[in-house]
């Protein structure tokens, strides 16, 4: 198993690859790569090829921590995580590194840089952004000042002189306001699903009564539904990524992997009318639910399917996403217990079921304040 800080890492092809340091041109790292059919023999490529560059074996030359640029520290963090975090989380920090952070700061030599460097990069992003971009929301860059903030505690680890990031200070968010479905609008929507039996309307149906993600829906198969036990199990995720292969000629490409967290991985138990629903509609275990044959469909193109069910139906406009808010909503007002929905939904904690998922309506505030009487006050 790779040691953090060794830049080793076990390729797609199944091949071991080693990073290291050959030399320096205009203060920057040049590196050179070893590869090996097991992690000791890329290991042992990787000690003997820094043996004959710097003379002595050991790892890095004397002094070199003092002309590291934040750019090459930036890229040896990327290489190390590489293997600890999964293909889409290494894509999106991949993209907030060199997007954003390499044409900021990336030619700083670590050893010069303080607290001045960070003073006012929050600000400087939410108005500028990259070099080439325009203003960045809020979350985007909180985002990367998270980024920021792992690669400077990662230089600190590995005992390079890295300024303290303790001055960065994360913008306030605001969370964006998502229009649930009306009750009138939800149940006329219910009544055309129940009527269709095509894969797009199976999907919306099955939606409505889980709150599935739309990349967990992608990757459901009839095997995942037991109709014995009446649930559904939530273990993939279908997700459109950056392929960052040199040698591809595509800029992306899909995945099917883990969801989104460990709490997202779930058995969530299905209601007896969505258990007749899905029964009517029922195929082989290695079928899509989307697609009823072995070929999956990717979140953007359900999502034009989705908005074009919408149209030809005359409903307004509503994100899938809001599917998903609109059965979190529904679910605490008839009464469910925080815990149990929050699993349900596949978070990690309640805070984030209740401060994002949950949107009381006029009606159900005007109920719950008709609660209040001389009696009870």
């Amino acid at each position: 198993m790779p040691r953090k800080g060794e830049n080793i890492y076990r390729r797609q092809d199944g091949r071991w690859e080693a990073r290291y340091i050959h030399h320096y041109e205009g203060g920057k790292a040049r590196y050179r790569y070893v590869y090996g059919t097991t992690y000791l023999e890329v290991r042992e490529k990787k000690q003997s090829a820094q043996a004959k560059v710097n003379g002595h074996g050991e790892p890095y030359a004397p002094g070199i921590g003092m002309r590291l640029t934040f750019s090459v520290l930036a890229e040896m963090w990327l290489s190390d995580i590489r293997v600890a975090v999964k293909e889409s989380t290494y894509t999106r920090y991949h993209r907030i590194v060199s997007k954003y952070l390499i044409p900021r700061v990336g030619g700083q030599v670590l050893s010069r840089m303080d607290n001045k460097h960070f003073r006012h990069f929050p600000e400087l992003l939410l108005a500028e952004g990259g070099i080439c971009h325009g203003p960045l929301a809020p979350k985007t860059v909180t985002d990367i000042l998270c980024v920021l903030k792992s690669i400077l505690r990662y230089g600190k680890d590995n005992d390079y002189p890295c300024p303290d990031a303790s001055c960065l200070k994360s913008p306030q968010t605001i969370p964006k306001n998502v229009k649930i479905l009306s009750d009138e609008t939800r149940m006329r929507m219910e009544q055309i699903l129940l009527e269709s039996d095509d894969t797009t309307s199976i999907g919306i149906f099955f939606t409505l009564f889980t709150g599935v993600r739309i990349g967990e829906l992608c990757g459901l198969r009839w095997g995942d539904i037991n109709f014995g036990n009446r649930t559904a199990s939530i273990s993939r995720t279908v997700e459109r990524i950056a392929d960052l292969d040199p040698l591809s000629d595509h800029k992306t490409k899909v995945v099917i992997g883990a969801p989104k967290t460990r709490g997202s991985v779930r058995v969530i138990p299905l209601p007896d009318f969505l258990l007749q629903y899905l029964k009517k509609h029922q195929m082989e275990s290695d079928r899509y639910l989307l697609t009823g044959d072995c070929s999956y469909t990717e979140p953007h193109q359900y999502y034009v399917r989705y908005r074009k069910f919408l149209k030809r139906n005359e409903i307004d406009h509503y994100t899938f996403h809001a599917l998903r808010h609109t059965f979190a909503t529904r679910c605490v007002e008839i009464g469910f217990d925080t815990r149990s929905l929050s699993e349900i939904l596949g978070h990690t904690n309640i805070t984030t079921t209740l401060s994002i998922y949950v949107h009381p309506t006029l009606q159900q505030k005007k109920i719950q304040m008709e609660r209040l009487t001389p009696e009870n006050i």
